[in-house]
């Protein structure tokens, strides 16, 4: 492994579909060229599949998983489309199997990557012991025509639009530092921190400039005030809806979802899909559901190597059931206590 296979991983890139996040130069933004590397398998001096992968190191704990800002890694195949279903499941799960000795022979505590979501045969997984978790994503599949799109929004949503393109305008920036400080906001409202650093922000900022793919819509409005902020990438196959969101202040403007519509609008006119980045929250989830997008499974693979972190885990799902009991048996008490009371009285 080392600098030849990162190599042969790129010319690989070039005969195949690869998501943006499990491009050569996305990883080396996010993760540091010296924190990830790939396993290729190879036949007949081919490449047919390949698996891009971050290394982490968690106290004495050693990781394989999702890297910082980044949706999916996971085995990305070159699979012949002309062959039968049969031939291609028989390939997949040969590779699957050879990922597997590798896997093994990292001598890992815990193996997780997030799967694009066309791999949908998890199967050969299961049968070496792995498990798989489902997560959503939110895609607007065809952007071809706009006005089908608009139309497949509901009307909260459209209104919402409208009112937002009264008070504000969408403008491309590229001032990083200025989105950083904004987006920081966002996190600030929820009393939380930013969850990723202004270095990484901005290797990968200056990386999707590079690779041109990559911009910074603001809504602003007539004084010049910025509302909501957006950064969009994209690959060969879609527009991925990355970071944003509005200021805590100006919320109720709803400029944030005309700057999503924008960025619905630049798929359509590059011909390509939108992706919402999508969420499992419940909240997030039906907003994407009111632009149109459609849910799309994909798989979190894991495998966990070390008994200690087995135990701990069961130890932390035994401590969080027996908490929701507590809250559950007084939430019963009280009620009982009320009806005892509302009886009585």
């Amino acid at each position: 492994m080392g600098v030849s296979d990162k190599k042969k991983y790129n010319q690989f890139c070039k005969s195949v579909y690869v998501p943006i996040y499990s491009k050569s130069w996305w990883m080396d933004a996010v993760c540091l060229p010296e924190n990830w590397n790939v396993w290729l398998y190879e036949k007949e001096g081919d490449i047919c599949a390949a698996m891009p992968y971050y290394k982490e190191q968690r106290g004495k704990y050693r990781y394989i998983t999702k890297a910082p800002l980044t949706q999916n890694n996971g085995i990305i195949f070159k699979i012949d489309n002309s062959a039968k279903p049969e031939t291609i499941a028989k390939f997949q799960e040969h590779v699957i199997d050879a990922a597997n000795i590798f896997i093994e022979s990292l001598m890992l505590d815990v193996y997780e990557q997030q799967f694009h979501y066309s791999f949908e045969n998890w199967l050969p997984f299961l049968w070496n012991k792995y498990t798989a978790l489902t997560r959503y994503t939110y895609v607007i599949e065809d952007t071809s025509n706009i006005e089908t799109i608009w139309n497949g929004m509901t009307s909260n949503y459209r209104q919402n639009i409208r009112k937002a393109t009264k008070a504000a305008k969408v403008y491309e920036e590229n001032d990083a530092d200025e989105f950083w400080n904004l987006h920081k906001k966002v996190f600030e409202k929820q009393g939380m921190e930013c969850p990723f650093s202004y270095d990484l922000w901005i290797r990968l900022y200056d990386a999707c400039l590079q690779n041109q793919c990559g911009k910074i819509l603001y809504a602003k409005d007539k004084q010049n005030q910025i509302l909501s902020i957006l950064f969009l990438v994209w690959d060969e196959q879609s527009v991925y809806h990355l970071l944003g969101g509005s200021m805590p202040e100006y919320q109720h403007l709803q400029t944030y979802n005309m700057l999503t519509w924008e960025g619905i609008k630049f798929a359509s006119q590059m011909g390509l899909k939108y992706d919402f980045e999508g969420s499992v929250i419940k909240k997030i989830s039906k907003s994407m559901r009111q632009f149109g997008g459609k849910p799309m499974p994909y798989f979190r693979i894991r495998k966990v190597f070390n008994p200690e972190i087995i135990r701990s885990e069961a130890e932390k799902q035994i401590m969080i059931m027996e908490l929701d009991n507590s809250r559950n048996t007084e939430a019963k008490d009280g009620i009982s206590r009320l009806k005892t009371t509302v009886s009585t009285s």
